[in-house]
């Protein structure tokens, strides 16, 4: 196999990409930009989004990066990792504080997400492959949850760790056809995917051992190198970019709140319920991950002898089934079950969806599939080529409605309770104090915010997802002595019993929230 220097890398990518191409994927991004921002601060913020808003928000005006209780300065706690965070401080930096400005990040991350996907079904395939990656990761992944665009426009983890993963797979691949010098950037990109998000560490690891491993029985010593020292790199990459992290943005003086027990709220849950939760949510919003995962595991083995022959789109093939399949199997067997957990290994399956459309397809040759379907469908000569265009068709006709009405529903959403709500609050005298743990609203507000310990959320989130109904949830509000107190979807269970006490008379509601003054 021919090596290829850095340069020849380079060239190579710029090679054959004719004007007409280049401003085809121009004009795409260009698109999904424009759709993402469409509506952007209409879909009502998620309790997750807060927290990050608002770290994002104080860092943005202040510096302090961390939230503001009571109006001084705290500790952060349940944001984003700083690389989410950060970006979306900087955001806010350039364009003013606000939600669209808060949202811009992952409305950039999403398009880029369906980009990356794009460059390695070019690499991995052919250019036919890429749009289909397209169409599949836009039109064929369910649940709001799980398409980019939704994900995308809301300040979550997601999508900006699956730009640093994607860039450093793309990055791999370089490295594994002979560009050295690849490997700092992709050490970088996967320690950055690794910190982004809790849950990606173990099966990053596993996406990159697994091939290394195949590397080491077909006998190929500079490929499994090339995964020791990706794995390695991510590795250190990781910890210096938490201790870099650390060191520039956190200010000794405020330690962060302990927080015990969120493995057993997420990720250790292996109850019955859940589980048979989880396979509902994988088999019904996942199906179509589900075939191509299958699909792109049998290519891989009909073509083992690649593996030998060191292909390095074979390996990244691996490396990208290792990781989709590690991580739906620990969905699958230990997880909470929430549809968002199975988002990340979902998308970046729509590669090997692609894949399973393109070749039961014929190579996309819509005429042929169609008069084999017809054949099969009259009986008049059923044939295998007739099966696989019934799998697609059904694949296709299952999928692509229910991600359209999710879409549809997306961006008709117009709910903007929570910045009237903020901003009745707003208006009223200064240092007026507000209670709640709708966290959304200590981004909004200009008030100083009181709300509970973060410890408070594990047993809150052992009681709303069921792994626990009878967690005990004790807090005084009123030992933060508020003038006001605003509940929510969140806060409900929280502030019931000072309600019952009658020492707070509601006052206004919109939406989901209710808003309640304090009787002196």
């Amino acid at each position: 196999m021919m090596k290829l220097t850095t340069s020849a890398y380079l060239q190579q990518i710029v090679e054959g990409a004719s004007a007409r191409r280049l401003a085809a994927w121009a004009a795409l991004a260009l698109v999904l930009l424009v759709v993402g921002l469409w509506n952007l601060e209409g879909p009502p913020m998620w309790w997750d989004e807060g927290w990050t808003l608002s770290v994002a928000r104080n860092w943005a005006e202040t510096g302090h990066y961390g939230r503001l209780r009571d109006g001084q300065p705290a500790a952060p706690g349940l944001e984003a990792a700083f690389t989410t965070t950060l970006p979306v401080g900087l955001s806010m930096r350039l364009f003013g504080v606000g939600l669209w400005q808060g949202r811009l990040f992952g409305v950039v991350c999403a398009t880029t997400v369906v980009l990356l996907l794009a460059a390695l079904g070019a690499r991995l395939r052919h250019g036919r492959i890429a749009w289909a990656a397209v169409g599949t990761a836009l039109l064929l992944t369910i649940h709001p949850q799980i398409q980019p665009l939704q994900q995308g426009r809301q300040v979550l983890a997601e999508m900006p760790m699956l730009v640093y993963l994607l860039g450093g797979y793309l990055g791999l691949w370089a490295m594994l056809g002979g560009a050295w010098a690849a490997l700092l950037p992709t050490a970088l990109l996967l320690g950055a995917a690794w910190i982004s998000k809790g849950q990606t560490a173990p099966f990053l690891l596993a996406s990159l051992l697994v091939p290394g491993l195949a590397a080491l029985l077909a006998r190929r010593w500079r490929i499994a190198s090339s995964f020791a020292l990706a794995a390695g790199g991510a590795f250190l990459s990781a910890a210096l970019l938490r201790r870099l992290g650390a060191a520039l943005l956190l200010d000794p003086a405020l330690p962060p709140e302990p927080v015990e027990g969120l493995l057993g709220m997420v990720a250790i849950v292996p109850t019955v319920f859940h589980r048979i939760y989880a396979m509902h949510n994988l088999v019904f919003f996942g199906f179509p991950a589900l075939c191509g995962l299958g699909w792109g595991a049998w290519r891989l083995w009909r073509e083992r002898d690649a593996a030998r022959a060191g292909t390095p789109a074979w390996y990244v093939r691996l490396t990208l089934l290792a990781f989709c399949v590690s991580w739906l199997a620990w969905f699958l067997s230990l997880s909470v079950g929430v549809p968002r957990y199975m988002a990340v290994p979902c998308l970046v399956a729509s590669l090997f969806v692609a894949e399973l459309l393109y070749d039961l397809s014929g190579g996309f040759a819509i005429g042929k599939s169609l008069r084999a379907l017809g054949d099969l469908l009259t009986l008049r000569r059923p044939t295998r080529a007739g099966g696989a265009a019934l799998l697609v068709i059904l694949l296709i006709a299952a999928a692509v409605p229910l991600t359209a009405l999710s879409l549809v529903k997306e961006y008709t959403t117009d709910n903007r309770a929570a910045q009237r709500i903020a901003a009745w609050l707003n208006a009223q005298p200064p240092g007026s104090r507000v209670e709640t743990y709708e966290s959304e609203l200590h981004f909004l507000l200009n008030q100083p915010c009181t709300f509970p310990p973060d410890q408070l959320h594990v047993a809150l989130g052992k009681r709303y997802l069921q792994v626990d109904p009878e967690a005990g949830v004790e807090y005084d509000p009123l030992a933060n002595d508020p003038d006001y107190l605003v509940i929510g979807a969140f806060g409900h269970d929280v502030y019931l019993p000072v309600l019952a006490t009658g020492q707070f008379r509601l006052v206004a509601q919109e939406g989901i929230y209710q808003l309640y003054a304090r009787v002196r």
